[in-house]
C-alpha cells in the first residue's frame, strides 16, 4: 500500500490471506511448502522456524515483505522442482532475496 507516494506500509497476512495474494493465487499448503523453503535457507526467513521442534512456526505472521520472496521460490519451484529449488536456495540466496551477503 502506498501512501501520498512516499513511503510503504507494512501489512500483516495471515496464511489464508497471504495465500490469496499470490500471482496467481495457492492453495495454504502450497504456501506452507513455499513458506518451509525460505525459512530453512533464507535468513530472513529464520523466525518462522520453530525452535522446539524445528518445524514451522504458526504464531509468525506474514507481510507484504514476504510475498514477493515466496513468489520467486513457487516460480522456482513450478519451472525446476523443490528440489532443484532447494538447492539454489542454499546455493544462491540473493537470487531470491535481491540482498547479496556482502551487504
Amino acid at each position: 500500500m502506498i501512501l501520498k507516494g512516499s513511503c510503504l506500509v507494512e501489512e500483516i497476512f495471515t496464511r489464508e490471506q497471504a495465500a490469496k495474494k499470490m500471482e496467481p493465487p495457492v492453495t495454504e499448503r502450497q504456501l506452507r511448502n513455499y513458506l518451509d523453503l525460505a525459512s530453512l535457507y533464507l535468513p530472513c526467513f529464520a523466525q518462522f522456524r520453530d525452535q522446539e521442534n524445528g518445524g514451522l512456526n504458526r504464531n509468525i505472521k506474514l507481510t507484504n515483505w514476504h510475498l514477493p520472496v515466496l513468489q520467486k521460490i513457487r516460480i522456482g519451484v513450478l519451472a525446476k522442482g523443490s528440489t532443484q529449488t532447494a538447492i539454489e536456495l542454499k546455493q544462491n540466496p540473493s537470487k531470491f532475496t535481491g540482498v547479496s551477503d556482502d551487504d
